[in-house]
């Protein structure tokens, strides 16, 4: 996955705020993964997930902003799924969306952009767990035959370019503000689908002004 490794390195090369608004622009398009996932199985808490996110995007676009990240990474464990408690594949999408979104916590409250990056490779991962979950019934025999299965799904090209969309459209961001933010979530509403090509709800990406 040449293009991947690219899109990887040229995130790299971001400033640490820059990286965090292309994590926090990813987590708009996982989080109705866990949505989807409460709603069905009747576990968790959707709308502390979407309070963080937003908190998430107000470091990132207000100035000496105070948020306790340690106490909001504990509420966040405690609606994380267990995989082995529900018999439904969503609980993995639930489970990358809510593993991102500590990562986010954590590249916030350590300024590590690692942990950005971490959030675009869930969101990867997310994608190919679902290509190989529906790849299931393929006569596939090698490990080798099923990454080109997934390198060469139209959904992992979308994931893909979509990051590298994103990474073109944050790179002339000095600073991320608030019309920044809007820009950017805007541009997820444009593309409509979640990661996993669901059609966007209308809930997801409020403005903070809202």
């Amino acid at each position: 996955m040449k293009q991947k490794a690219n899109n990887f390195q040229l995130m790299r090369e971001l400033t640490l705020h820059q990286q965090a608004a292309i994590a926090a622009t990813l987590m708009e398009r996982m989080l109705p993964n866990y949505q989807l996932f409460a709603e069905v199985s009747q576990f968790g808490d959707s709308k502390l997930l979407r309070n963080i996110l937003d908190l998430c995007w107000e470091w990132l676009t207000v100035k000496k902003v105070k948020i306790n990240f340690e106490k909001l990474a504990e509420e966040l464990e405690l609606v994380t799924p267990e995989v082995n408690q529900f018999d439904m594949f969503g609980v993995y999408p639930a489970v990358d969306c809510a593993t991102a979104l500590d990562m986010m916590l954590n590249g916030i409250s350590q300024q590590d952009p690692a942990e950005f990056l971490n959030v675009a490779k869930i969101s990867q991962a997310t994608v190919a767990r679902l290509i190989e979950h529906n790849a299931a019934e393929l006569d596939i025999t090698t490990e080798a035959e099923l990454k080109k299965v997934v390198r060469d799904d139209p959904l992992m090209h979308y994931e893909m370019d979509c990051l590298a969309e994103l990474i073109e459209l944050v790179k002339p961001m000095h600073p991320v503000g608030r019309e920044q933010m809007q820009q950017l979530k805007a541009w997820v509403k444009e593309q409509g689908l979640t990661n996993l090509a669901m059609e966007l709800p209308v809930f997801v990406a409020p403005s903070l002004d809202q």
